[in-house]
């Protein structure tokens, strides 16, 4: 019932609006400490393109830490149900939406990922920038795919990770994501990474390696997020991503 009323058009705006006026309230409301931001500030300064990456449970609070230049921003959202109502609520923000799935970009006509993968290279070539979820659609759980990377490394655009946490939030366990919902009237973190570039003649080992480092690095920034708040850190997967490397492990027991 409840799936058949979401695939309403009229149903999904409702919803994106409702979406709206909690991010809102959240975003403004919430006292924000921001980490890390010197690159992205320059690259705004200097309108240079760049591909925002942060995990799939961490997407409400983006559009905080981005704060500029939004009409040069278009976001990956996917033809789901969940992702139709995304891209109706990015649009309220003037934000450009692709929609697919850029899960495996070799196999034209996939879920439209041939398509918004094309859309999103052209996009960034043309001096734009990017929003990507690298563990999106369905994970697993804070596990970075090539999409990105693939992406970086045809345009020479970096990408930079991204997240967010905050003291009073609550988390969805059900969902795949461990999606975080972050309360009003809270103390929040935003934390940008180090700017990640991939070489245009990168090999297939030098594309695992860039991948493996965005993955890291996003996870050590979303765990110093979550331990500078004082919450519960929400840990990846255990599950490694499809089509990956099997991490190294580091003498300390830790993925390397």
């Amino acid at each position: 019932m409840l799936k058949r009323l979401l695939s309403q058009p009229w149903a999904q705006e409702a919803v994106a609006f409702l979406l709206l006026l909690y991010v809102e309230l959240a975003r403004r409301s919430i006292r924000w400490e921001v980490r890390g931001d010197e690159f992205v500030r320059q690259a705004w300064d200097e309108k240079l393109p760049l591909i925002g990456c942060v995990w799939h449970g961490r997407v409400l609070m983006t559009l905080q830490g981005w704060k500029r230049e939004r009409e040069r921003m278009v976001a990956l959202a996917s033809r789901s149900r969940e992702g139709e109502i995304g891209a109706r609520w990015a649009r309220w923000y003037k934000v450009g939406v692709v929609r697919g799935s850029t899960r495996n970009p070799d196999k034209p006509g996939a879920k439209g990922g041939e398509a918004a993968y094309r859309a999103m290279i052209n996009h960034l070539s043309a001096g734009g920038c990017g929003a990507v979820t690298p563990d999106g659609p369905r994970g697993p759980r804070m596990r970075a795919g090539y999409g990105a990377v693939r992406m970086a490394r045809e345009t020479g655009v970096p990408m930079v990770p991204f997240t967010w946490s905050s003291r009073g939030r609550t988390v969805l366990h059900r969902a795949w994501d461990k999606h975080c919902l972050p309360h009003p009237f809270s103390r929040g973190i935003i934390i940008w990474g180090e700017p990640i570039y991939v070489p245009s003649d990168a090999t297939p080992e030098q594309l695992e390696a860039a991948r493996l480092e965005l993955e890291t690095r996003l996870n050590r920034i979303t765990r110093e997020a979550d331990e500078a708040m004082g919450v519960d850190v929400v840990e990846p997967d255990e599950r490694r991503r499809p089509g990956t490397a099997r991490p190294r492990r580091n003498r300390a027991g830790g993925e390397a």
